[in-house]
């Protein structure tokens, strides 16, 4: 029958194992404003923005180093809306 080893054996044996170095903490990560543009997409483009990027439904637009960013809901699919929209947001 085996005994259990002693509580002081069980702490020697811990304290010679190497540590475990902790990863240093990450910095807090900064905050993304993004403020609505009352504007529809369309208006952007037409007064003077141009796509960037696009993916999805969603467009990246610029004009004078300013980015909008917009997702395009198109007319009818499963809401059933009869015009397309937009909803655009600046990066501020």
């Amino acid at each position: 029958m085996r005994r259990p080893l002693p509580h002081t054996v069980l702490l020697l044996i811990f304290a010679s194992a190497p540590a475990i170095a902790q990863a240093p903490a990450m910095p807090p990560r900064p905050t993304t404003v993004w403020v609505p543009v009352e504007e529809p997409m369309s208006m952007l483009l037409n007064g003077g923005h141009r796509i960037v990027s696009a993916m999805g439904p969603s467009f990246t637009v610029e004009r004078g180093g300013k980015y909008v960013v917009c997702e395009i809901r198109s007319a009818a699919g499963m809401r059933g809306t009869p015009e397309t929209t937009s909803t655009c947001h600046r990066l501020s």
